[in-house]
C-alpha cells in the first residue's frame, strides 16, 4: 500500500501483483514515481490502474494480495462501515471515532508524510517519509509537548547552616 503525502492518492498491490490505484487525487507525480519504481510502463491516468478497485461518491475499495480489503474513505459517512469491514482504512479526512481496521487518516499522514505499508505476519509495517521526531529544514518535526522546567534550587529545609 502506498499513500501520498497529502493522503488523497493511494495505490495497492492487487491480487494480480500489479499496482492499482485505490484513489487518484491530484498527486500524479507520486503515481508516476510509484509506477517507475515498480518498472511499470503505465501512465498515471491509465484506465487499467483502476480496474481492480471500485469507487462511489463516498469512497473506494480494493483487495490486496491475500484478499485483505483496503478502503479509501472520501466522506465521513463511509468510516463506520469501512472500519468494520476492511483491514486498512486510508482517508484524506480525520476519523471521528475509533476504527477496528488499521487507520491512516489526516493526523497520521500530516505528521508522517508519504507512507508505504506492507503486510507482515499479522499486521501492517509502516515506512514513513517523515519518521516521528525527524527534524529537517524542509520538513520540521511536529511540535513536542513541553513541560515546565523544574526549579533546581534546594528548599530551605534542605540547606544546612554551614552551606555556602
Amino acid at each position: 500500500m502506498l499513500i501520498s503525502a497529502d493522503g488523497d492518492t493511494a495505490a495497492i498491490r492487487g491480487t494480480d501483483g500489479r499496482l492499482a490505484l485505490l484513489h487518484n487525487g491530484r498527486d500524479t507525480f507520486a503515481v508516476k514515481e510509484w509506477l517507475a519504481a515498480d518498472a511499470d510502463a503505465r501512465q498515471p491516468k491509465d484506465a487499467s490502474l483502476a480496474v481492480k478497485t471500485r469507487c462511489d461518491s463516498i469512497g473506494c475499495i480494493g483487495a490486496m494480495a491475500g484478499g485483505r480489503l483496503v478502503s479509501m474513505v472520501l466522506a465521513i459517512e463511509a468510516f463506520e462501515e469501512d472500519c468494520a469491514r476492511a483491514a486498512l482504512v486510508v482517508s484524506p479526512r480525520q476519523a471521528q471515532a475509533p476504527c477496528k481496521a488499521t487507520l491512516i487518516d489526516r493526523p497520521i499522514w500530516q505528521a508522517r508524510g508519504a507512507i508505504a505499508l506492507r503486510w507482515v505476519g499479522e499486521g501492517f509495517e509502516m515506512t514513513a517519509s517523515r519518521p516521528a521526531d525527524t527534524d529537517r529544514p524542509w520538513a520540521p518535526a511536529p511540535p513536542q509537548t513541553r513541560t515546565a522546567p523544574q526549579n533546581a534550587a534546594p528548599s530551605l529545609q534542605d540547606i544546612a547552616p554551614d552551606d555556602q
